[in-house]
């Protein structure tokens, strides 16, 4: 059940313990008391002055943080119960598994001191902050990579320093990292997924498949022992192994299994896009499950039990009602030169028999120019022209060539009706983007294996069911109700008075939650730029200090809604 139940516990159990906003949501900087252990104090004291940035050639991240740590430590070294630093060592050499690098976490001086034991104690304890940060609240600040992100980010209500102190004087370093890390369903079975593909990596992969001619089921060609070997690996092909050079039913079968994995259409031809999947290396799977490991730890934690999940990669859309994942479908999403954005808003209206107000882009690019060769097209396809305050103009009074696209000075405004451009309805969650989800007459287009054809909004396969799904759950109503209105085929919208948050995201990989995953095209190209991030040094950055929706259901408000939005 691919994304399924991802959401579905969303309480928030997160420890009060967690970790520093840590190094930087609490700047102020703390006086340092009378040092009992002189040398230390020392270094406490070069440290409070930012003179302390690096120890054996190893940046100090937390330094301001640190300070106050060892305050709550008395201004004594932190490491010297046993079971704290064999707690921290395995953990860091561990970080792998959540797609973290153990170098970040200064992995080879914890194994081999680097520097006097003042000088490892704080470095141990800058490793302890790096790590908490990252597994809470991930390696990469978003807004740096998307500076439209608006997900909120939990803070901290008590102080980490005291909570950090606590458990190093109690020994319990290795129950404080457990409880910071993520423990959603969707986090986890990413990391199983994370795990399976390391192994196959280190067992040395699967070869790459020849380049020729389209592979078709029955068909003969000398490749077909090395498709049968390259499915046999991950799993799809389980027939005993064979060098016959023929196409054969348990091997199409297999190659259907690997496509419906790919989000390709499982048509069981080799054709280009197929083999192009078949030969994405083991080494760059892990790369992108590592990516989409980050993605989770932006967002898992806030998150509560009730909304509407596009995932734009994966070209789907999944309702979250009372904590289960009560339906998935097909949407589509932006083109690549008019990508989907990513954010969250709560929904707020659904419109039915909804006008459409052409934006000015396609007007000028579009409409105007069949307009202007045929002035019968805007009736034709029931749109009509607007002025300046909204008066309805006569197309055949207008001197069409007086005008270019750029220069026409008129709305386009389309009825409501069937053919409508965003069908019998839409679902408004204002934003700055104006775009929100919407019916379309072209439902032929569902069909297609790569669905972004959009102008940026998101064109739902069937959206009446969306509808009926949540007012049933919001105001009580059933389908029936609904084809009535819409058969008035009247402009009307219905108010949720409970909003529903709407989250747009962006994931190329999807557990399955039985031991597979599905992998998706990187449409919009996000995945090399934050993979580079994560390798990158660490940076910490202050968490975006929004309001949980999870915690308190308040979102951060933006402006903008409404008909105007590309289609």
């Amino acid at each position: 059940m691919p994304f399924s139940g991802i959401f579905a516990d969303a309480s928030w159990r997160w420890t009060r313990l967690v970790c520093l906003a840590l190094l930087l949501v609490f700047p102020g900087r703390t006086t340092l008391a009378q040092q009992p252990d002189a040398g230390f104090g020392a270094q406490l004291a070069a440290l409070a002055a930012g003179r302390q940035m690096a120890i054996g050639g190893k940046n100090i991240a937390s330094s301001e943080f640190l300070v106050r740590l060892y305050a709550a430590l008395s201004n004594t070294r932190a490491w010297t119960d046993e079971r704290n630093v064999a707690a921290l060592r395995d953990a860091v050499a561990r970080s792998w598994e959540d797609g973290l690098m153990p170098s970040d976490f200064h992995a080879d001086a914890l194994n081999k001191p680097v520097a006097s034991p003042d000088e490892q104690d704080i470095l141990m304890s800058d490793a302890l902050v790096r790590l908490l940060y990252q597994l809470y609240f991930g390696k990469v600040y978003p807004n740096a990579l998307d500076p439209n992100w608006n997900f909120a980010r939990p803070l901290l209500a008590n102080d980490p320093a005291q909570t950090i102190s606590k458990a190093i004087a109690d020994g319990k370093v290795a129950e404080l990292i457990d409880n910071v890390r993520l423990k959603h369903p969707l986090y986890s079975a990413l990391k199983a997924t994370l795990q399976a593909y390391t192994q196959f990596e280190a067992n040395g992969g699967w070869p790459a498949i020849s380049d020729g001619p389209v592979l078709k089921p029955d068909g003969n060609d000398p490749r077909i022992p090395q498709l049968r070997a390259r499915l046999a690996i991950t799993g799809e092909y389980s027939d005993p192994p064979s060098d016959s050079q023929t196409f054969d039913p348990p091997l199409v079968a297999a190659l259907k299994k690997f496509q419906t994995a790919q989000g390709l259409e499982a048509d069981g031809v080799g054709g280009p896009a197929t083999m192009a999947a078949l030969n994405v290396s083991a080494h760059q799977r892990v790369d992108q499950i590592r990516v989409n490991l980050e993605r989770a730890r932006w967002i898992l934690r806030p998150l509560g039990s009730e909304m509407v999940v596009v995932n734009i990669a994966a070209q789907r859309l999944h309702l979250f009602l009372k904590g289960k994942n009560v339906w998935s479908t097909r949407v589509i999403v932006g083109k690549t030169y008019n990508k989907t954005p990513i954010f969250t808003e709560p929904m707020s209206v659904i419109v039915f028999n909804p006008t459409w107000t052409v934006p000015r882009s396609i007007v000028r690019n579009e409409i105007f120019p069949k307009a202007a060769a045929n002035p019968g097209y805007l009736t034709a396809n029931n749109y009509y022209l607007t002025d300046g305050n909204g008066g309805v103009v006569d197309p055949a009074g207008i001197n069409w060539g007086a005008y270019t696209g750029a220069s026409f000075p008129y709305g386009v405004v389309q009825r409501p009706g069937p053919n409508n451009a965003l069908g019998l309805v839409k679902f408004l969650f204002p934003n700055r983007f104006s775009v929100y989800l919407h019916d379309t007459p072209s439902r032929q287009l569902f069909a297609k294996s790569d669905r972004s054809l959009s102008h940026g909004c998101i064109r739902v396969e069937d959206p009446l069911h969306l509808a009926d799904l949540i007012l049933g759950d919001r105001l009580g109503w059933n389908r029936q109700k609904i084809d009535a209105l819409v058969a008035t085929g009247k402009l009307q919208s219905v108010g949720l008075k409970n909003k529903l948050p709407v989250l747009l995201l962006y994931w190329t990989v999807d557990p399955t939650f039985d031991g597979g995953a599905r992998f998706y095209r990187d449409l919009y190209g996000r995945d090399p730029k934050l993979l580079a991030a994560l390798n990158a040094p660490f940076k910490p950055v202050p968490p975006k200090t929004v309001s949980a929706p999870g915690a308190t259901g308040a979102w951060a408000p933006t402006s903008g809604a409404g008909d105007t939005a590309a289609k």
